[in-house]
C-alpha cells in the first residue's frame, strides 16, 4: 500500500465495519445529485464505487463517490465548490492521481476525484463491477472486511493495510475477468 503524503493524522480516523444498509444507494443519489448541481457542466461523470456500491457486502458506512471532472487536474473553483458542499480537501491521500475529500455528517462520504478514462477511473469501477458479478468473491471480501475490524484494526490506515493484499488478489481477479469475459464486465467487445 502506498503511504501517504500529508500527515497521517489528517487522513486516519477511527472506522467501524457494519452489515450492508438498504440507506446507501439512497444516500449515494442524493450525494450524486448535489455534487452534479455544485459543479454543473464542469462535471464529467459521478459513480458509487467501493462496498456501499455492492449490494448485500458488509463496509464502513462511509458513501464512495467516483468523480470524474471535465478539466483535470480539478480547478481551484471546483474545488471551492466542493469544500462549500462541507466536503474537506485532503490532497492526494496517498494515491498518486487522486483529490481526496471526505465530510462526516448525518451519513459521511468520501469523494475520489480522478480524470475519467484514467486508470484509477476505470479499475474502481471494474473491481466493483466484478464484485457486483461475483457473490462469492464479494462474501470472501467481506469477510476479510470484518476479520481485520474483529482484530484490532480500527483506524482507516490500519485497516485499509490489513485488508490490501486482498484488494490487490481481486483487482487481478477482476482484470482477468474483464479480459475473458468483456460483454460480463462492460467492456467494448
Amino acid at each position: 500500500m502506498s503511504r501517504l503524503s500529508r500527515n497521517d493524522d489528517d487522513i486516519d480516523e477511527p472506522i467501524k465495519v457494519v452489515d450492508y444498509d438498504p440507506r446507501w444507494p439512497i444516500w449515494y443519489t442524493l450525494d450524486a445529485d448535489e455534487l452534479s448541481n455544485a459543479l454543473g457542466d464542469r462535471v464529467r461523470e459521478v459513480q458509487h464505487f467501493g462496498s456501499t456500491s455492492i449490494p448485500g457486502m458488509a463496509a464502513k458506512p462511509i458513501i464512495d463517490i467516483l468523480v470524474a471532472p471535465l478539466e483535470w487536474p480539478l480547478a481551484a473553483h471546483d474545488r471551492r465548490a466542493l469544500e462549500a458542499l462541507g466536503y474537506q480537501y485532503l490532497g492526494e491521500a496517498g494515491v498518486a492521481g487522486r483529490e481526496y475529500f471526505r465530510r462526516r455528517g448525518a451519513h459521511d462520504t468520501n469523494l475520489a476525484v480522478v480524470e475519467w478514462g484514467a486508470s484509477l477511473w476505470h479499475d474502481n469501477l471494474l473491481l466493483r463491477d466484478f464484485l457486483r458479478a461475483h457473490g462469492d468473491a464479494a462474501a470472501e471480501y467481506a469477510r476479510s472486511k470484518k476479520e481485520a475490524w474483529q482484530s484490532g484494526a480500527r483506524t482507516l490506515l490500519t485497516y485499509s493495510e490489513r485488508k490490501g493484499h486482498t484488494v490487490v488478489a481481486l483487482l487481478i481477479a477482476a482484470k482477468r475477468w474483464r479480459t475473458e469475459h468483456p460483454r460480463e464486465s462492460g467492456d467494448p467487445v
